[in-house]
Formats: C-alpha cells, sequence, structure tokens
C-alpha cells in the first residue's frame, strides 16, 4: 500500500492498537516460572485462590497483601493471627487431597517437607502446585520475588525484598576486637538437638558474626552431653516460645540456668544463653530478618548500631516469560517505518 493512500487518522489508531499490546493492555503471554523443585510453573491468569502447605509460604503470601486470596492453610500456620481462621487442610505431611481440592485453588504453594506423591496427586487432579523452599535468607528473598511473579504483586514483592536487603545489610559485622564467637543453636536439650550447616540457623549465626559450634554437622542432628560440653559455645542460643520477653517461661532457658550439670559452660557462666522465638528463626519467611536483627544484637551489642548497609546487597528478579510480545514488537516497528516514508512522501 502507498502510504499517501492510507489515511494518517488509520495510521494513528493502528499505532495506538500497537502500543496498547506492546504494555500489555491486551492479551499477553503467561506467566512462567521454575518452582524450587525445578519444574516450569505457567499460569494464565492471576490466581484469586491459593492454597499454602507450610507456615513459611503462608507467611509469604501474607507479607505481599494476599491474606484475603489465601482460601486453605496447614494445621501449623498461625502467622499472622488471622491464618488461624482460615480454612485448615491438613499438617505438613498429612495433607488431605480432599480438602485442598475443594478449596477450588487456582494455585498451590508447597514446600520442601511436603511428600512429593501429594505435589503429584495434586498436579494430576490438574491443580497448580508450586514448591516454594527456600534454604537461607536470601535464597527466601529471591522466592519472595517469584511468589510476586506468580501472584501478580510484583511491585510489592519488589519492595519488600530490597527493604529486607537493607535490613540485612545494616547488621552485617563489623570489625570486633572479640572476633567471632562459637555459636550453638539448640532446638532441644532432653536429648541434645542442634542445628548443623544448611540450616537457616546457620545462616542466621553466620551473617549475624558468629561461628556454628555445630557446623560439621550436616542439617540437623542430636549429640552428647558430652559433646555439647566439649564444644563449650560462647553464646547458646535456644528455641523459645516467648523469644526475648522474659515474663514467658521458656524450658530450654531455664534448664540450661538452673541445671547444674550445664554449670561449666562459658555461656551460662557469662549469662550468655539466649531464647529466641522459634517460629521466627525457623521459618524461611520474611520474619526471619527480625531473627537476624535480635541475633546480630546478641553476638555483637557493641558494633550492631555502627554497621552501615552494604552496597552489594541488591535483591534479583526471578526469571518470567515477558509480557512484551514479539508480534506487538514488529508492529510498531513497521508502523514506525511507514509513518516515516509517509512524511517524506
Amino acid at each position: 500500500m502507498n502510504p499517501e493512500h492510507f489515511p494518517k487518522t488509520n495510521l494513528l489508531i493502528l499505532l495506538i492498537f500497537a502500543t496498547a499490546l506492546a504494555f500489555c493492555i491486551l492479551p499477553v503471554s503467561a506467566v512462567t516460572v521454575i518452582d524450587d523443585s525445578g519444574t516450569v510453573i505457567v499460569l494464565n491468569a492471576t490466581p484469586l485462590r491459593i492454597v499454602s502447605l507450610s507456615p513459611s509460604n503462608t507467611e509469604i503470601l501474607a507479607a505481599l497483601g494476599l491474606a484475603d486470596q489465601i482460601a486453605g492453610v496447614t494445621d501449623v500456620c498461625d502467622y499472622p493471627p488471622a491464618m488461624k481462621n482460615k480454612t485448615r487442610i491438613g499438617g505438613y505431611s498429612a495433607i488431605s487431597i480432599e480438602k485442598v481440592a475443594a478449596a477450588r485453588p487456582d494455585l498451590v504453594l508447597a514446600s520442601d517437607l511436603t511428600p512429593k506423591e501429594t505435589v503429584g496427586r495434586l498436579r494430576d487432579l490438574g491443580l497448580t502446585v508450586a514448591v516454594i523452599a527456600p534454604r537461607n535468607t536470601d535464597h527466601m528473598i529471591r522466592n519472595l520475588l517469584l511468589v510476586g511473579t506468580l501472584t501478580g504483586t510484583e511491585r510489592r514483592a519488589g519492595e519488600l525484598a530490597a527493604s529486607l536487603s537493607d535490613r540485612v545489610a545494616a547488621v552485617r559485622p563489623c570489625p570486633s576486637a572479640t572476633g567471632r564467637p562459637t555459636v550453638a543453636h539448640v532446638v532441644w536439650h532432653s536429648p541434645f538437638y542442634v542445628s548443623g550447616n544448611d540450616t537457616l540457623q546457620n545462616d542466621v549465626i553466620t551473617m549475624t558474626g558468629g561461628e556454628n559450634a555445630f557446623a560439621s554437622m550436616n542439617r540437623w542432628g542430636t549429640v552428647s552431653l558430652e559433646e555439647f560440653l566439649a564444644k563449650n559455645p560462647d553464646i547458646i542460643l535456644v528455641n523459645g516460645g516467648g523469644g526475648m520477653d522474659a515474663s514467658q517461661k521458656d524450658v530450654i532457658l531455664e534448664a540450661f540456668m538452673n541445671n547444674p550439670q550445664y554449670s561449666s559452660l562459658s555461656a551460662v557462666k557469662n549469662k550468655r544463653v539466649y531464647a529466641v522465638d522459634a517460629d521466627i528463626i525457623s521459618r524461611p519467611a520474611p520474619r526471619i530478618v527480625d531473627a537476624i536483627e535480635t541475633v546480630a544484637q546478641l553476638i555483637h551489642p557493641e558494633c550492631f548500631t555502627q554497621a552501615s548497609p552494604s552496597p552489594e546487597a541488591t535483591a534479583t528478579s526471578p526469571v518470567k516469560s515477558s509480557g512484551f510480545c514479539a508480534g506487538s514488537a514488529v508492529l510498531i516497528i513497521s508502523l514506525i517505518i511507514l509513518l516515516h516514508r509517509g512524511r517524506n512522501d
């Protein structure tokens, strides 16, 4: 077609149409991500009903402002408090397939504790199941962005990820005359059940200037009283329901401070046994940063306020399919050329 015979009004209409395609006002490609199991997850629309199969994923969804979209949670999902009123679909390893299906979810968020057989059966029912299983703080922040992509809350996820990254950077240990004290995280004391390497607790300890006394142990495990006494950690962190609130009874803390068999430990002598809320230090969710800030002050109180944000601490976005359609790009380029020729003529 000769450009001079093509009405300029029609050219303008086509240009607006192409621009609308480019900015995804018209139909776009599906959102695609790769979950922590290596599975490609595709969603053709923003999920309006979501079922969470772990407390950490429930907390991530709530932090993204998606509490109203949560249609089902596990028996142990208790934060935020409003989650206690949600439909229960079972425990970590005893999930009711029927209850999940009855919730009619557009998206199910599983974890590494969700039995693979359960994930498979849910997918066989035609449900979209994404496995979200962060192993450390940085991984949690990446997963926060991934869930944001899946749920159409990219902006909120990006803002939250940046805020969490800044808070983590602010507590990186400054130089200290005391060096890196050895720290033991005790899940339970009878028998001793402690956190080793490749755990969220190990991540918290190392990020805040400590050295895990049981770093040679893979994941979690039991040790004898003799082994624990031989390690003689400088600081002992114990799981506590009351966190740092001394008004609430912490069984493990009281055992360390009152039982004579622990009296030879340096941490006991120096009163450096602390209870940290088990939920915030055990769940790979945004509140893990609360645990990092708390532990940083316990390990290096003398330099906590001197720490400054690190410029290297930046959040990265998960890979997803582009919402910019290739066809619209070609159309825009063609129209620009056509308009340009029309003007020259």
